[in-house]
């Protein structure tokens, strides 16, 4: 957008009247699953009609969220609590000091509490007791549908609205949404798993298949990694094999008592017969290793499936010039080489609908998943960007990771429509822990009761 458009933009929304109030999510037709908390009062929000374009590098704009601001304060005080994973903590807290630094003064003093609340559980925390919750937090987009259920997620305000439909992916701003409201604020697209390996140790035509992996990081006294004991990462192995496994109307269907479940456990077996011998297939944090990124660092690891999260931490133990990032690769099932699947997603910001300062928390929101913040929070975390503009950075655009991660979105599943809660607790995540101990060595009937009782855990839930 040109600055003489910015302009016009800003004045057309400096004039712009507050109308309508914010409401949650959750519209008429959802069904709550939770009346411990009574639904939340009218919003006194800013919302405003046909926002065209927020640019808060204009000063115009600022000046016209400020006295949006200004209007919500208590005694000239918005206080404002945001939750985010402690990995992302210390960053987030630079971005909260901007935002205050932007918006405060003119009668506008400004406080918020930063704490730790992952995103696997912020979206489970807010349903449980929202009014206790943060006024923002970040959350993996599978957690969506269960807070609009119950109520505990505003909308975006209009105000933002447009503002965050154009500037972020297609596939982002769908996921963000839910019965044609966007619901939350996209923040990443790499809530998935990649294969991160040493260049020093194999060659491109090594990552083809994991068998390859694994004898080349034997042969140089190395292993790959890749935790077989928790669900999140070997389900891919049942999605590989066309298990069905869904999350629809609250109800959780794993098939996997099967024979395809029973070939995608004997392909886990198969490559966990080289545990310890080229392979690990459980965590070794113990002592001197805390992480990935320290089996990288005291040669323990020449590769391993994990997160963009590890990626600064595994580039940092090595070396930039030495890390390299791949989509995951093939393993050995029913005596064919199949491309290994995975859980694949976003991570979002979503804003508490019991915010005592609404239109304070779209702002924190919009400010915390804008093109600026996203771009930096690559740069300090590795973590890649949905903003359009971020994700086109030079950078970015040419970062291994990135690629990887695309590579691997065709075979990656979303959360939100394949498991619920009563996935995780079902035991799942024993099987691939089983094998990993057992070296592999479970026969066929002992892995078809653990599948079975998995299946059978889920469907009587």
């Amino acid at each position: 957008m040109s600055s003489r458009s910015k302009k016009v933009a800003a004045l057309i929304l400096t004039a712009m009247m507050a109308v309508a109030a914010l409401a949650g999510c959750a519209g008429s037709d959802s069904k709550s699953s939770s009346t411990s908390t009574p639904a939340p009062a009218a919003s006194n929000t800013a919302s405003t009609t046909e926002a065209k374009a927020v640019d808060l590098s204009d000063a115009e704009t600022v000046t016209f969220i400020k006295g949006k601001l200004k209007e919500e304060t208590k005694d000239g005080k918005i206080e404002l609590v945001l939750w985010c994973s402690g990995d992302d903590l210390a960053f987030e807290k630079t971005l909260v000091k901007e935002f205050k630094e932007k918006f405060e003064g003119d009668g506008i003093e400004i406080n918020i509490r930063t704490a730790t609340k992952g995103e696997d559980e912020a979206g489970g925390a807010v349903i449980e007791n929202a009014k206790k919750g943060g006024d923002v937090f970040s959350f993996a987009d599978d957690q969506l549908t269960a807070l609009r259920q119950n109520g505990a997620i505003a909308a975006v305000d209009k105000y933002y609205e447009i503002s965050v439909k154009d500037e972020n992916s297609e596939e982002s701003v769908t996921v963000s949404s839910l019965g044609g409201k966007l619901c939350a604020f996209p923040k990443t697209s790499d809530n998935g798993c990649i294969m991160y390996y040493d260049k020093r140790v194999f060659d491109e035509s090594d990552l083809e298949s994991m068998d390859k992996m694994i004898g080349k990081a034997k042969a140089a006294g190395k292993n790959v990694y890749f935790n077989m004991g928790n669900a999140w990462y070997s389900t891919g192995f049942f999605f590989t094999a066309g298990c069905t496994i869904r999350y629809e109307n609250k109800i959780q269907t794993a098939a996997l008592g099967t024979p395809e479940g029973l070939s995608a456990a004997k392909a886990m077996a198969h490559i966990c017969e080289s545990q310890d011998n080229g392979f690990l297939g459980s965590p070794i944090w113990s002592g001197e290793y805390v992480s990935a990124s320290d089996g990288f660092k005291f040669g323990k690891l020449a590769a391993a499936v994990t997160g963009t999260w590890d990626g600064p931490a595994i580039r940092k133990a090595i070396g930039e010039e030495n890390t390299g990032a791949c989509k995951l690769p093939t393993v050995l099932m029913d005596g064919e080489q199949k491309q290994l699947h995975s859980f694949g997603g976003y991570k979002l910001i979503g804003v508490n609908a019991y915010s005592e300062y609404p239109f304070a928390a779209q702002t924190l929101a919009y400010f915390l998943s804008s093109k600026d913040s996203q771009l930096r929070r690559y740069e300090n975390r590795g973590l890649i960007p949905t903003n359009k503009e971020a994700a086109s950075d030079e950078k970015a655009k040419n970062d291994p990771a990135f690629k990887a991660i695309e590579d691997q979105r065709p075979y990656s599943h979303p959360q939100g429509a394949s498991v619920g809660a009563v996935y995780w607790a079902s035991g799942v995540g024993t099987i691939g822990g089983d094998l990993a101990a057992a070296k592999g060595k479970i026969s066929d009937d002992d892995l078809m009761a653990k599948l079975k009782g998995v299946e059978a855990n889920c469907r009587q839930a």
